[in-house]
């Protein structure tokens, strides 16, 4: 009787861990197939593509390809070695995931816009165009543009930023013409047209102001997005401005992107960005 107990109980056992381990293939592959979704989507509406757009995608395709592979002769004649490697690769995520938090907590807390600051010059950060109109990102730094200066109407504006993939015109031209049909005095506006990232982004207005107007620039206002503003700062201040920031707002859909794409960004910034 005892027996018959713990052969029925054992087989429970087995029978729980394979729902287990059903459930869990399924959940990695229902995650896999939103990466992949959420790249396209966003490509498709964004007309841009950068890490923080590819990388669900390549993470969603990694999970399946690693689905496929627990499933072949090798996977099961090496079981334990495999089963080591998980586990390694599961740490190394924890460790991920835990810094990837914690950048993320400091984007979001840094985010404090400080428009009623006096200065000598707004920089508009680039944030992509479709062929020569601004992405819906650019479009929400460009109206806080329009409100600062609405207060601030003598403010010089330096619209930053080149021409990437996809783009007919300089991100530089797309924001004038954006400001400009909306009421800004063109006469306001300096295009900055050679940077190709935010760093060049500081340095190219800096020297564009000094060159133009002869006098040194100290205080800037740094428009970009609540995500974009930590490192902007610390590239400002590099570039020997004292920066002051108005966050624009981001469409929600989009956070786990952009975070993703910033994530990498504030470690290539702080280490190769001098």
């Amino acid at each position: 009787m005892s027996k018959l107990l713990f052969n029925y109980s054992l087989n429970n056992l087995k029978a729980g861990a394979g729902v287990g381990k059903r459930f869990i293939k399924l959940s990695l592959f229902l995650i896999a197939v939103l990466g992949i979704a959420d790249t396209i989507v966003i490509r498709n509406r964004s007309g841009s593509m950068d890490f923080g757009i590819v990388l669900p995608a390549v993470g969603g395709i990694a999970i399946i390809l690693g689905l496929l592979f627990i499933n072949t002769k090798h996977y099961k004649k090496n079981t334990k070695l495999y089963n080591r490697i998980g586990k390694l690769i599961g740490a190394m995520f924890s460790v991920w995931l835990v810094s990837f938090i914690i950048i993320c907590v400091i984007l979001v807390t840094s985010a404090i816009s400080e428009k009623d600051q006096k200065v000598d010059c707004v920089i508009v950060l680039g944030a992509g165009l479709k062929g020569e109109k601004p992405t819906l990102v650019l479009v929400q730094r460009l109206n806080n543009t329009l409100n600062y200066i609405a207060d601030h109407p003598e403010t010089r504006v330096i619209v930053s930023g080149g021409q990437g993939m996809g783009e007919a015109i300089t991100e530089a031209e797309g924001m004038k013409r954006y400001l400009v049909s909306n009421g800004m005095d063109e006469n306001l506006i300096l295009k900055e047209e050679k940077s190709t990232s935010t760093y060049e982004n500081m340095i190219y207005s800096r020297e564009l102001y000094e060159r133009t107007f002869g006098k040194k620039l100290n205080r800037v206002m740094i428009i970009t997005n609540d995500f974009h503003m930590f490192r902007s700062k610390i590239l400002a201040g590099r570039a020997g401005l004292e920066a002051y920031g108005i966050s624009s707002g981001t469409p929600w859909y989009i956070y786990p992107n952009v975070f993703l794409r910033e994530y990498l960004a504030v470690f290539k910034s702080l280490l190769l960005d001098r």
